[in-house]
């Protein structure tokens, strides 16, 4: 899941990896292929993205919640409303 939202709101595969890098039982060609698989450069091809909100609430995986979750419904979308917010001074 986490890979997946920092795919889609376009960090570089090899920023992720570093992520993971500190991790006590990280393996660089596994974590790296991981990551190119979710992001649809192995294996089956396909790009995935980060599950809903519903579904990251369900898991207790959501960060919590305000008034702009009242008007969305997954995690790249409030990324990048927050983030045009930040950017408009708004």
């Amino acid at each position: 899941t986490l890979t997946a939202f920092l795919l889609g709101i376009g960090m570089d595969p090899n920023m992720i990896v570093d992520l993971f890098r500190k991790s006590a039982d990280f393996n660089e060609r596994m974590t790296r292929y991981q990551i190119e698989h979710i992001a649809g450069q192995r294996g089956s091809r396909t790009r995935y993205t980060p599950p809903k909100c519903d579904t990251l609430q369900t898991h207790g995986l959501c960060p919590g919640m305000d008034d702009l979750c009242k008007k969305i419904s997954h995690p790249l979308t409030y990324y990048l409303r927050k983030k045009r917010r930040r950017v408009s001074g708004a």
